[in-house]
């Protein structure tokens, strides 16, 4: 890995850490406080537990790569970091059906509690962090992850895509 390419690497690992991971892990709780006075309202049962579940996930998924992938993009990479992405992508794409799911969930609480305040609060402080995650998860399927991404060999004119469920190794 050219120097460059290191310095860039450092500075997206730094970025998502900073502002991702970090603001994942501050609003989670506040989100979960919010559900659970929607809950103790009436309004619906089990929008904490939703939280809980996509917390867990997400906070797994962070220490994923905070633990293993970053340290060995960091080290320029080695033979399996391409099943790790493929990892970490299939759980980009669980963790985004996870917070459509909620999202869909609350905006039908809105026809029957609209006027909520709370409710209207939980719903405001979700579409933030969907916004989040998504920007986070683009910052790593679209800027980091490429950049470990497999040559192609010399005589095959496709390039390693370690999104494709097609895609095999040699």
């Amino acid at each position: 890995m050219s120097p460059e390419t290191t310095r860039q690497v450092s500075a997206l690992i730094d970025r998502i850490q900073t502002r991702f991971h970090e603001g994942h892990r501050q609003a989670l709780p506040q989100l979960q406080a919010m559900a659970a006075m929607v809950e103790a309202r009436g309004i619906d049962d089990g929008v904490v537990a939703s939280l809980r579940t996509i917390g867990n996930a997400l906070e797994q998924h962070m220490f994923k790569e905070e633990m293993r992938l970053f340290p060995m993009m960091e080290q320029g990479g080695n033979t399996l970091i391409g099943l790790l992405i493929e990892d970490l992508h299939r759980e980009h794409v669980a963790h985004e059906n996870a917070m459509d799911d909620l999202r869909a969930r609350l905006g039908m609480l809105t026809e029957a509690h609209g006027t909520d305040l709370t409710l209207q609060q939980l719903i405001r402080a979700l579409d933030d962090l969907a916004n989040e995650l998504a920007l986070h998860i683009r910052a790593e399927d679209e800027e980091l992850f490429p950049l470990f991404a497999r040559p192609a060999s010399p005589d095959s004119s496709s390039t390693f895509n370690p999104w494709s469920p097609a895609t095999t190794t040699s």
